[in-house]
């Protein structure tokens, strides 16, 4: 990193007809010039901050978390931007950064304001002919469509391939942060639930004679069956990344989706955040009330989520809050944020009840790899 800050200062790329220092660098290791136009940011960024630069020489912090803190450190906030990074693995870190600078004296006006001048839609063309797109939006804006879009490819997993209509599955059953009847979080103080008020309801019933079936049921199924056709051996169920861009299409195309979304914002003394941890404002919720409705959640004297054990097999609304609060909302087992669904651990068959010290979330693939892990030991 520091070779390459010199060397851009130094302009000995343009004694030898380079544009740049990072051309030079790019065309002498054969790398992405983006690459070296990052390792020249890094490396100027490092001369002013000596902490960080000393931690990375000695490997007590990744390069992954380093491109990251160069981009916010400065002499005041070096010191705590770097303890994050301590604590926190590179994939948190930017969250963690988020509410840290929140807190850092700008008006809720400012904040809003700054996000909203620094929305975005890039697109450009990959090297394989791909179309990849770049969209930056206000976390108000975005939650509600990552919402949605994790809802989706949810419902298109528990779709029989044949049959009746999709089944709905009880609450708590795998549901993921985004289910559309899950209750409120184990904030200090209060949530605010966001729903869509167009939204049509997810519960669907099977058409009778005469009745054309339900939009939502048919692009269900037939999503259902691209992932997984019949009479196909060598078909691979999509990836993760491939389902969601799937969903994605579907809701931007129409595609006869409809559907009714939760988002969770937590309401404390110290932020605003979503469940993630993601700041927003105070007057950004405040523009979704209109729209949303609002459960609050009861706390014990040591400020504890109260947990409404019983001995039913799926969790409650509440266990569900309560379990994702204490677990940081992320896979027990990869850190993943998206399509978190809740595990007995030990498993409810052998214990025969639900308690949330006996709950664990993980995301979809890493449930689904546990519980095969499970069948093939048995």
């Amino acid at each position: 990193m520091h070779l390459a800050a010199r060397f851009d200062d130094e302009l000995e790329w343009f004694r030898l007809g380079y544009p740049s220092a990072s051309s030079w660098i790019a065309a002498k290791l054969q790398i992405q010039t983006s690459t070296a136009r990052e390792w020249i940011r890094v490396g100027q960024a490092l001369r002013h901050l000596p902490s960080i630069d000393a931690a990375f020489a000695v490997q007590m912090i990744s390069y992954a978390k380093v491109r990251i803190l160069t981009r916010w450190a400065d002499d005041d906030n070096e010191e705590h931007l770097l303890e994050l990074a301590h604590e926190r693995a590179a994939g948190r870190l930017t969250v963690a950064i988020a509410k840290f600078l929140a807190d850092e004296g700008e008006t809720d006006a400012e904040r809003d304001l700054r996000l909203h001048d620094e929305r975005s839609f890039t697109t450009w063309t990959d090297a394989d002919g791909s179309t990849v797109l770049r969209i930056v939006l206000p976390p108000s804006v975005a939650k509600p469509v990552v919402a949605a879009v994790d809802e989706l490819v949810r419902r298109i997993a528990m779709t029989p391939l044949e049959g009746g209509p999709a089944e709905q599955p009880a609450p708590g059953d795998g549901a993921s942060e985004s289910a559309p009847d899950a209750s409120a979080d184990a904030s200090d103080e209060q949530s605010v639930v966001e729903s869509s008020p167009k939204a049509a309801s997810m519960v669907e019933a099977a058409p009778g004679p005469g009745i054309s079936p339900d939009p939502l049921s048919v692009t269900l199924r037939d999503m259902r069956r691209r992932w997984q056709p019949d009479g196909r051996d060598d078909w691979t169920f999509p990836s993760l990344g491939q389902q969601r861009a799937d969903a994605f299409v579907a809701l931007y195309l129409g595609s006869g989706v409809s559907l009714t979304t939760e988002v969770v914002v937590h309401v404390r003394g110290d932020g605003i955040t979503f469940d993630d941890g993601t700041p927003t404002t105070s007057s950004a919720v405040l523009r979704q009330l209109d729209d949303s409705f609002i459960r609050l959640m009861i706390h014990d004297a040591q400020r504890r989520p109260v947990d409404a054990s019983g001995r039913r097999r799926h969790p409650t609304t509440r266990q569900q809050r309560v379990v994702m609060e204490t677990h940081g909302h992320e896979c027990v087992d990869c850190q993943r944020t998206e399509l978190l669904e809740l595990d007995h651990n030990p498993p409810f068959e052998r214990t025969r009840r639900t308690v949330t010290h006996e709950l664990e979330p993980r995301c979809a693939p890493c449930h689904r790899a546990r519980h095969r892990h499970d069948l093939g030991a048995a």
